[in-house]
């Protein structure tokens, strides 16, 4: 099989530089040339995304002063503006954000991760303005500039309990998380997975605002959308967000939700309202230059 790799860094004042390698490999190999830890259960499943898992609205976050590179995904919403020139965006606020709080700047997303495709970022919403301490409203939806899905079937977002997912996944309905490893590209998948039950003890226990999941990811999945799909709709319930212990788990440890579980930031009600907001009005601030940033709870225009 032939895969492109490539790697994504060197970011100055908003430029893109990439090296790109081509190689004849194994799937197995792209995951092995990433030495990072990664939780990964049992089997590891992650695949590459090919078209017809019709995930184009999938790419990452690049910003000029980090080498990071975070997933994000399009959506959309039944009252969206027809004539918007412009894409709402959901990813995590670590993003845009450092644990502290400090503010990455010049962001722009790659659909697919392509370099070419860059759409600049110029409204953000975010659940906290500090992910090392609010970790649990560690989500952010943006406005990116330009519109370029008359010919991508977005997903829309639902909120939704883990009762609700058991009740469609049981009726056939399959869930889905998007990433990629690293600073590496190609896009990646995770599909043999889905939120698990908590039990007393478990991370994030009580917490409705997070799942609790056993999707294989590593770093650079963080603001990958977790999908509940059925043959008619994809549905955004949660934005992936952090991995516990990847230090002590070891590749091939089971799923515990005590000791290794990887969390996605449910969609609530009020991250959904962002999104309904934003993608029916646009943004409220425009800056001349750069992004503008807002954070619930701390801002009205919110």
């Amino acid at each position: 099989m032939r895969v492109q790799k490539t790697s994504i860094k060197g970011r100055r004042e908003g430029r893109v530089r990439t090296t790109t390698t081509f190689r004849t490999t194994a799937i197995a190999a792209i995951f092995a040339a990433v030495p990072t830890f990664a939780n990964v259960f049992e089997t590891d499943d992650r695949r590459l995304i090919t078209p017809d898992d019709h995930l184009a609205f999938v790419g990452v976050i690049t910003c000029s002063d980090t080498l990071r590179i975070p997933t994000g995904s399009l959506i959309t919403t039944r009252n969206a503006d027809p004539n918007r020139r412009f894409e709402v965006l959901t990813t995590v606020a670590h993003a845009f954000f450092t644990k502290e709080g400090d503010r990455w700047q010049n962001c722009s997303f790659l659909l697919e991760g392509d370099p070419t495709r860059a759409m600049p970022i110029t409204y953000v919403v975010t659940g906290t303005s500090s992910p090392g301490k609010g970790w649990n409203d560690d989500w952010a939806v943006a406005i990116v500039e330009g519109r370029v899905s008359q010919d991508i079937t977005l997903p829309t977002p639902l909120s939704i309990d883990l009762g609700g997912i058991e009740e469609r996944t049981t009726a056939g309905a399959s869930i889905l998380l998007a990433g990629h490893n690293g600073e590496s590209i190609p896009m990646l998948l995770s599909d043999k997975c889905g939120p698990q039950h908590k039990r007393s003890g478990s991370h994030n226990f009580g917490d409705t605002r997070v799942f609790n999941h056993d999707c294989d990811m590593m770093s650079g999945w963080s603001g990958g959308p977790l999908l509940l799909r059925s043959a008619t709709e994809t549905h955004t319930i949660g934005v992936n967000s952090t991995r516990f212990n990847p230090v002590v788990h070891q590749t091939g440890f089971p799923f515990d939700d005590r000791f290794n579980p990887n969390t996605a930031i449910r969609v609530d009600e009020e991250f959904q309202a962002a999104i309904h907001r934003l993608a029916k009005n646009g943004a409220p601030i425009r800056l001349a230059e750069g992004t503008a940033f807002c954070t619930v709870g701390t801002d009205p225009l919110c």
